[in-house]
């Protein structure tokens, strides 16, 4: 699918082959999302470049106090495409220590999308409302685009696979 406004997903690296794990899955569906693989970055040069590029404003999605609500964000950008999205892929704890081990991530201006239910079945929810990379790809551009029919066949990804996980563990239990 074409989106216009750009994902950046740093990856942890345990992230890479985990076989729950949805960055790919979100990165192989859309024209506009790279996967960064690193931990902690002094010189990273893909995330400098990313940063760099003065045609867009990255925002990171981070729900934190600090985090403006996307609606938000929305009425204060003239162009929806000259905004990208930075998101943090691994378990919540490995996301914070990305965070803080990347200062130019830690600087970047905060969003977030406000209180969704997610359904993030084979993995464990560290919180209500937690989401996989998937989700979160989901929510951010349908909220940012104002088109969820558009971006529906995410959601239907990410149904098939928690169906195929849960088929795949019954079956080693039977």
């Amino acid at each position: 699918m074409a989106n216009r406004a750009p994902l950046y997903i740093l990856q942890h690296p345990n992230e890479v082959a985990h076989p729950k794990g949805t960055a790919a899955l979100l990165s192989a569906s859309l024209t506009q999302c790279e996967v960064h693989v690193a931990e902690q970055c002094g010189q990273d040069t893909w995330l400098d470049s990313r940063l760099a590029d003065p045609t867009r404003r990255c925002y990171l999605l981070w729900p934190d106090e600090q985090a403006i609500p996307l609606q938000q964000l929305q009425t204060a950008v003239a162009d929806p495409a000259s905004v990208a999205f930075m998101i943090l892929d691994g378990t919540w704890r490995k996301a914070y220590r990305m965070l803080h081990s990347h200062p130019v991530l830690a600087q970047l201006p905060r969003v977030t999308l406000g209180p969704i239910k997610g359904s993030y079945a084979i993995r464990k929810a560290p919180f209500a409302g937690a989401l996989s990379t998937l989700e979160t790809g989901y929510y951010l551009l349908s909220q940012w685009e104002q088109d969820p029919v558009r971006y529906a066949p995410l959601l239907t990804l990410f149904k098939q696979l928690n169906t195929q996980w849960q088929d795949f563990a019954e079956g080693r239990r039977a």
